[in-house]
């Protein structure tokens, strides 16, 4: 019967084991459930807690307990129930548990200290025993056990703002602990501290902290210490730990040591983990300008860069500035800097730059005379402190362009004949040297007069050294009523597509046809005007002229042709020679 009695009580302990936290729950406690999903951190801590309290059902189920130990057990869970906030859900459940009141560490010595209270139930005693289950064995209680009380809400610091932070203190051990004094571990380090240190001691202290024997509630037994803190203006974001270490006098007059953990919410500034360190600050150059606006070769310009501190968690300091322009030139003898320091220095120094700030530096540059047309790239090298005195570095480029101005000869043109009739060609030859650094592109000449026509062509592209020959006909179009000076235009491009017009006059005139000026009808030529009779008339004067017109033409073309082939052997003496030159430089 007893047995049977005992067994019921058991099954009534674990059916009260089973029910929700709320009707066990100590009186004076605190029940907050968060509304928030669980994060894998707690998850586990969470989980460890429910198998301790799986634990102590477990020392009850199957075995034969005396109402002593029942009473015992009950209050044991109760007691745990109420300082972990269990509400026998299950782990996922966000309602099943409170914020953690306990480390693992002191929950563990709450469920050992349970096991001691009922540990006849876990070592039963034997059916020789059997008159002796009345005889509750000694009940082992810690004398002291500090702990953090309550159920707070974990407090918000802002960066930079004052906040307070409250610790409540409990004594769950049994007997009265005196002249606890509580100190905030401090460090310079913000992940260890994450205010501001304006004080050189930080120690509250605590008179005296009741255990249970006094019959006392958790509440009643609870002290609170408050510190006003200002939160640095460096700290990161998320939830930080803060320890409290704790010395104190036992019932015996003993020191004894602990340490009490809280936790506290960080909005810090963007960029700055929980753990105090910040990410690594980017300066870089946002664009440049030059003055003035067209680098050209030989020629000094003042560069500006405009820099900018992308980190908005520090400031840097310290920073040093290198500029290094490309090096030219294909081996060591011939190498050289695109462009060099006027004043003899390409280090810039600034001693600071805020977050997301900007600012621009400036040096005086000059480029070499011989530099081809084209960008060129010159590199920022950068190294720089944070506020914490890291040192950083980084790198970036910036690409100039260099204009060469274009030198161009033109040879002094040939025309022949330099007098043509109305209908008649004339021959104009001349060349064009490109003696700049820069190539010329659609290189092309155009005739400008009134009384000629033709005479425009297509040279093409002339690169830097090269020439152009010009042979062009023009014909005539009406008699020279003026000087007889005709206008050549030249025109080319550079790589940028403007153009330029070089202008080369010549002397050109252009008569009226003698054939004009003496017409010959059918009268003129019928047999009796052109001396058939032998008497030496009109006919035969005529016809003496046009013979001269005739010869004189011929006597022209003569001379033509025989200058036109000096001309042409003369540009192939000429071409053969700068062949020569160009060989004689290669093998030198």
């Amino acid at each position: 019967m007893k047995r049977r009695i005992v067994r019921g009580i058991a099954a009534m302990l674990c059916a009260a084991v089973l029910m929700p936290a709320t009707a066990v729950v100590m009186p004076g406690t605190e029940m907050v459930v968060s509304a928030e999903p669980l994060n894998e951190s707690v998850k586990v801590t969470l989980e460890k807690q429910q198998t301790a309290v799986a634990e102590l059902k477990a020392l009850s189920i199957g075995k034969d307990l005396n109402e002593d130990q029942k009473n015992k057990i009950d209050s044991i869970l109760a007691g745990v129930y109420s300082k972990i906030g269990y509400t026998g859900g299950e782990v996922d459940d966000e309602s099943s548990y409170n914020t953690c009141q306990y480390t693992i560490q002191e929950l563990d010595v709450y469920v050992n200290m349970a096991k001691a209270d009922i540990g006849d139930v876990i070592n039963p005693p034997s059916d020789d025993d059997d008159d002796e289950d009345d005889e509750p064995d000694p009940v082992v209680t810690p004398d002291h056990l500090l702990m953090v009380g309550g159920s707070w809400v974990t407090p918000v610091a802002d960066a930079g703002e004052a906040v307070s932070i409250v610790l409540p203190v409990v004594n769950m051990g049994k007997t009265m602990v005196t002249n606890a004094v509580v100190t905030p571990a401090l460090s310079t380090d913000t992940a260890s501290w994450p205010f501001e240190i304006t004080s050189s001691n930080y120690s509250q202290t605590i008179a005296d902290l009741p255990g249970t024997d006094t019959g006392m509630s958790d509440m009643d037994r609870r002290r609170e210490l408050t510190w006003n803190l200002k939160t640095r203006s460096d700290v990161g974001n998320g939830y930080q730990k803060l320890s409290f270490n704790v010395i104190y006098r036992d019932s015996d007059g003993n020191s004894q040591s602990t340490t009490l953990d809280t936790y506290i919410q960080l909005k810090g500034t963007a960029g700055v983990g929980a753990d105090g360190k910040a990410s690594v600050p980017r300066v870089i150059v946002t664009g440049f300008e030059t003055n003035p606006e067209d680098v050209h070769a030989g020629e000094s310009f003042v560069l500006t860069l405009h820099l900018k501190n992308t980190s908005t968690a520090t400031s840097v300091n310290n920073m040093i500035f290198e500029i290094v322009a490309a090096v030219e030139g294909k081996d060591e003898d011939t190498t050289y800097a695109a462009f060099l320091p006027t004043a003899g220095s390409s280090t810039i120094f600034v001693d600071r730059m805020e977050k997301n700030g900007t600012k621009d530096i400036q040096i005086e540059m000059e480029a070499k005379a011989d530099l081809t047309q084209k960008p060129y790239a010159v590199d920022v090298n950068m190294s720089y402190e944070d506020e914490h005195v890291n040192a950083y570095t980084s790198k970036s480029s910036v690409s100039i362009p260099v204009k060469q101005a274009a030198r161009v000869d033109v040879s002094e043109p040939e025309v022949m004949p330099a007098s043509i009739e109305v209908g008649s060609e004339s021959n104009i030859m001349f060349n064009i040297y490109n003696m700049g650094k820069t190539k010329l592109y659609n290189v092309q000449v155009k005739t400008d007069s009134e009384n000629l026509s033709g005479g425009d062509t297509f040279v093409g592209n002339l690169d830097s050294g090269a020439t152009g020959a010009v042979d062009i006909y023009v014909t005539g179009q009406s008699a020279t009523m003026d000087d007889g000076m005709v206008k050549l235009l030249i025109s080319y491009e550079d790589e940028t597509g403007e153009s330029t017009v070089i202008e080369k006059e010549v002397s050109l005139f252009v008569t009226e046809s003698m054939m004009e000026d003496f017409p010959m009808d059918d009268s003129m030529m019928d047999g009796d005007m052109m001396g058939e009779e032998g008497t030496g008339g009109k006919g035969g004067t005529y016809a003496a002229i046009v013979i001269g017109v005739i010869l004189l033409a011929v006597i022209a073309g003569a001379v033509f042709y025989t200058k036109r082939k000096k001309k042409k052997e003369q540009m192939s003496l000429e071409e053969d020679l700068m062949e020569l030159d160009d060989d004689s430089d290669a093998k030198l």
